[in-house]
């Protein structure tokens, strides 16, 4: 909901949403539902404003909100029913020849409709590509590529599963490690196959299962901080040094706590997810903590490889080089995604950290698998 309205000039003009425009004609629509109060007097009709990603800096460094509607490319009145009911929907098209073009949508009370104190609207916006798609120019092609990866890591799964069965026929049992890296991977496939049937969803009514989507993310981070803790914990020896976990399982406490933390993490970008600022879903704040945790981890395995080379013989430090080779680039395959991410414009953003996310789980699958 936006709150709009009242005394506060702040609230004179409020950020609605975004989408992305390839070259074409596209098209949206928007409308409004007062929620609080439930009802006024008289009809009102607000302002939609319309901005192109080109003016978007210089309507955010206006500190009158109300000399913001002078940037705008295209200015609708979209009506508030005194009944509480639905508005009408506003409709309009947009056309970029040249290049893709990221749109914002703000509505305003700068003429002061709704007067006395700030009200609370609820919005529903749509938006089209000129070929009728719902995804947004960033999200274009995401669907296809998702299936293909998906269908990738399902073929990895079977041979990892039919590996890993003939090895305890062999063995007759396997280590805590497999099945702590079984359940690694399993987390994750099923957050890509969440993700992959919330985008397809998506492309059919333009909003997707958002639970699913939800899910997706915490599954996803909940898989990265396993196979983070679990070579964390081998680095620091345990199956190279102790075949027992021993003094190692104050390890568990703190791996919980980063999980934890990483899940807050999840919430929190799930509000701001519609952000301005936000072109991929590691943006922002979020995606600077995530990088920060990643590169402490990254001291963390460090340390702790090198106090069990410290301990070990010649063979060991050599396979702890090894290691640590690999691990390096694990821990700061993300670190590297997320800044290159910032050097290609916002609406090739999610792609290269979608792609790039992907290309780094598929990455460490294949040498967790090959290591163990």
């Amino acid at each position: 909901p936006l709150r709009i309205g009242g005394p506060r000039k702040d609230n004179h003009w409020k950020y609605a949403s975004k989408f992305g425009y390839d070259t074409g004609t596209g098209s949206f629509g928007m409308r409004v539902k007062l929620t609080s109060p439930k009802t006024i007097p008289n009809e009102v009709k607000l302002k939609l404003l319309v901005y192109l990603d080109e003016d978007w800096p210089i309507v955010e460094a206006s500190e009158d909100v109300c000399e913001r509607p002078q940037h705008a490319r295209q200015r609708r009145d979209i009506e508030v029913k005194a009944d509480g009911e639905w508005g009408p929907w506003v409709e309009g098209q947009l056309h970029q020849s040249v290049r893709p073009h990221i749109w914002y949508f703000a509505v305003s009370d700068c003429d002061g409709a709704l007067q006395n104190f700030t009200h609370r609207v609820r919005f529903e916006f749509r938006a089209n590509q000129e070929d009728g798609s719902e995804f947004s120019i960033e999200m274009v092609g995401m669907l296809l590529a998702n299936f293909v990866f998906l269908a990738g890591f399902t073929l990895f799964i079977w041979r990892f599963s039919i590996q890993t069965v003939a090895f305890r026929r062999s063995a007759g049992s396997v280590h805590p490690v497999i099945w702590t890296l079984c359940s690694a991977i399993l987390i994750q496939y099923l957050a890509q196959l969440f993700h992959t049937l919330h985008l397809w969803r998506y492309a059919y009514d333009g909003s997707g299962m958002k639970a699913l989507e939800v899910f997706s993310e915490i599954l996803f981070m909940v898989s990265q901080v396993t196979q983070t803790s679990l070579l964390i914990l081998i680095a620091l020896g345990y199956t190279l040094l102790q075949s027992q976990i021993g003094e190692l399982d104050l390890m568990i406490p703190m791996c919980f706590m980063v999980g934890v933390i990483h899940i807050m993490l999840v919430g929190f970008g799930k509000i701001k997810d519609d952000a301005s600022y936000k072109f991929h879903e590691n943006e922002g704040v979020v995606g600077w903590i995530l990088l920060v945790l990643r590169v402490l981890l990254y001291v963390w395995f460090l340390w702790a490889v090198q106090s069990s080379a410290a301990e070990g013989g010649t063979r060991l430090r050599q396979f702890l080089g090894q290691f640590r080779a690999a691990g390096s680039i694990y821990f700061l395959a993300y670190p590297a995604i997320f800044l290159l991410t910032k050097c290609f414009a916002p609406y090739w953003q999610h792609a290269v950290m979608s792609v790039g996310l992907m290309i780094m789980q598929m990455g460490s699958n294949v040498w967790l698998r090959a290591l163990f």
